[in-house]
């Protein structure tokens, strides 16, 4: 009601959160009153039928990725992880996990502008910038990802788990692998806040690049569309998914 009366935001607009402390570890996007309209003729709205929501790990964080967008040119080329999702839609070029042992520079080559992981993710709570992307050989690291510089990447679908959580001991510092891809350049990430079940989370990543390639012209399509593409797919697939593996899933950045 803030928004709405107090601020005037209009519905279906854009908002960001960042929350600090135990806020960080809050589904905050998820917010809703739980209780029937007045009239009984149906729920009340949650936060996320109302508005577009996004997090950001900071505000720097989301002006860096907002001036980089003046520069960079915003068209994705197509390489994906897996090469079933949307194989009628678009070129791609997969990246294939049996070659998973290659160093950071082959994961973000200067190419490649989207990337999709659908590995495990651990997050190490003792040591965070040990978090990492379980590969064939050798883990992908959130040192490894924080230290490369990728001016062309644009967006990020982190379909592994707790890839979007922080550290308890340090909830201010916003330390997981979602905000590493963010800092190295990528302007745009979807992650995960706690454990992904892939029987499930097929159904919102299927919905989500048929919206995302829907009227794009030879498979071009633009990563400030992933919000409303993210918001899109968790609501279309209400009937298929449970509520905990639908919010599972947030989008940070532009």
């Amino acid at each position: 009601h803030v928004l709405q009366h107090d601020l005037k935001l209009r519905r279906r607009s854009r908002i960001w959160l960042c929350p600090t402390a135990a806020f960080t570890f809050i589904p905050l996007h998820a917010a809703h009153p739980f209780r029937m309209k007045a009239d009984r003729s149906g729920r009340e709205l949650y936060l996320e039928d109302i508005y577009i929501y996004s997090y950001t790990p900071t505000l720097s964080a989301l002006m860096r990725s907002r001036r980089a967008m003046k520069t960079c040119h915003p068209r994705y080329s197509r390489r994906l992880d897996s090469a079933n999702l949307v194989q009628g839609k678009a070129r791609f070029s997969p990246l294939s996990i049996a070659s998973s042992s290659l160093s950071v520079n082959s994961f973000l080559p200067m190419s490649n502008s989207l990337v999709h992981l659908a590995c495990h993710g651990k997050q190490d709570r003792n040591q965070p910038y040990h978090s990492r992307f379980a590969m064939r050989e050798k883990p992908l690291t959130l040192l490894d990802i924080t230290e490369n510089h990728a001016p062309q990447a644009e967006f990020a679908f982190l379909s592994a788990c707790h890839t979007a959580i922080g550290d308890e001991e340090t909830p201010d510092e916003v330390i997981h692998l979602a905000a590493g891809l963010q800092f190295s350049g990528f302007k745009s990430v979807v992650g995960t806040l706690w454990v992904v079940d892939d029987a499930f989370a097929k159904h919102v990543i299927e919905a989500f690049y048929e919206k995302m390639f829907e009227d794009s012209e030879d498979g071009v399509i633009y990563c400030t569309k992933a919000a409303r593409v993210l918001n899109h797919a968790t609501d279309v697939v209400r009937k298929k998914v449970p509520l905990e593996q639908r919010i599972v899933f947030i989008h940070i950045g532009v």
